[in-house]
């Protein structure tokens, strides 16, 4: 174990008493105390979603109804609360540079964002389908990046394609098949994903290879956390493994639900050391998404009940779905960009900032 991990457990430890206390943390206890929880966190999120890779080819219907339910069903429980917090990331943008008009300029950005996203899926999908796996992609990769040294960049683009790389490898045919459906030109699908698609995701096992082989050699020459490098295996082991068993749709509704977005709920709390008690922090984050999320849920059953007739085609209702989820995921990369992950990692608050947080 090296010393900045020893330091590390340490000041952990030292903590450990006054939060019971509910007394402050100092920044580096505060930091310590979100990097166990990511940890922990990991390893319950991999239990579950190997647990359900392994069991689900022997209990689940194998009807492609029941996946889509499943999937809905993952992206409103899991996905949506993380979501719900954007309001809070376009205040953190926008509030310095328009003061008390923020809200009308998060309205006006999401919305613009949002009907863009509409509109490209009908004038031009073939484009905006590689545009949104792109930004996807770098919006996941971002929520693990690490100060650090020019390596994290390898390290982000390795666990942004990853979903998608994982799902052409094992699931070409149905990739190439949902593509060609979605943009409406199978043949152009089928081109641009054999000639193009497969090509980078047999690369980017190159590169996912030499980020785990870079930690397993920091690891054994006593620079690396030991930790670290382990849940990094186990993750991509897991990983792969949905991939293998499930089907694409439902691994990647796990991967997002269970593995990216808590990961963003912590950023949230984290990103303000000067709080000082990280388990309320976190408490007010949770507490912060439960009305949002209700009123999106309620809301997306009252559009369904009006605007939808059970005799409409579920391939047309799906393709709505999808349109939907990606003129919302659109502004929220952006705003989590622009408020909580650059590319040197975490952004937080100025210490001014936090003490007025806390009046």
């Amino acid at each position: 174990m090296d010393s900045s991990r020893r330091v590390e457990n340490g000041r952990a430890q030292a903590t450990t008493y006054a939060q019971q206390r509910g007394e402050t943390m100092t920044p580096d206890g505060y930091r310590a105390w979100f990097a166990s929880l990511r940890r922990a966190h990991a390893v319950a999120a991999l239990a579950v979603i190997g647990v359900t890779a392994i069991l689900y080819p022997f209990l689940a219907p194998s009807s492609v109804l029941f996946q889509l339910a499943m999937a809905g069903g993952l992206i409103l429980l899991l996905v949506l609360p993380h979501a719900a917090l954007d309001q809070y990331a376009a205040l953190i943008v926008l509030q310095p540079r328009l003061g008390r008009l923020w809200p009308l300029g998060f309205m006006v950005i999401y919305g613009v964002l949002a009907v863009s996203v509409v509109a490209g899926w009908m004038i031009a999908p073939q484009i905006l389908l590689p545009a949104l796996i792109l930004l996807a992609a770098l919006h996941y990769g971002l929520g693990d990046v690490e100060t650090g040294s020019w390596w994290r960049y390898p390290d982000i683009l390795a666990r942004g394609l990853a979903p998608f790389a994982l799902a052409v490898l094992f699931s070409l045919p149905q990739v190439t098949a949902f593509a060609g459906w979605l943009i409406l030109d199978v043949p152009t699908a089928s081109r641009v994903i054999y000639e193009w698609v497969l090509p980078v995701a047999l690369a980017w096992q190159g590169l996912w290879a030499l980020v785990i082989l870079r930690s397993l050699w920091q690891t054994l020459s006593g620079h690396g956390d030991v930790m670290r490098a382990v849940v990094r295996v186990c993750e991509m082991a897991v990983i792969v493994l949905a991939f293998a068993m499930l089907p694409p749709l439902i691994a990647f509704a796990l991967y997002v639900g269970l593995v990216h977005a808590p990961r963003h709920l912590f950023d949230f709390a984290a990103r303000n050391p000067s709080i000082g008690n990280p388990s309320r922090a976190m408490v007010r984050v949770l507490r912060a998404t439960i009305l949002p999320t209700a009123m999106t849920i309620a809301l997306l059953a009252l559009m369904v009940f009006v605007f939808i007739d059970p005799a409409t085609p579920h391939g047309y209702s799906l393709r709505i779905a999808i349109w939907l989820v990606s003129a919302f995921a659109v502004p929220h990369a952006v705003f989590t960009f622009l408020a909580l992950r650059g590319f040197a990692g975490l952004r937080e608050m100025s210490a001014e900032a936090g003490a007025q947080s806390r009046r």
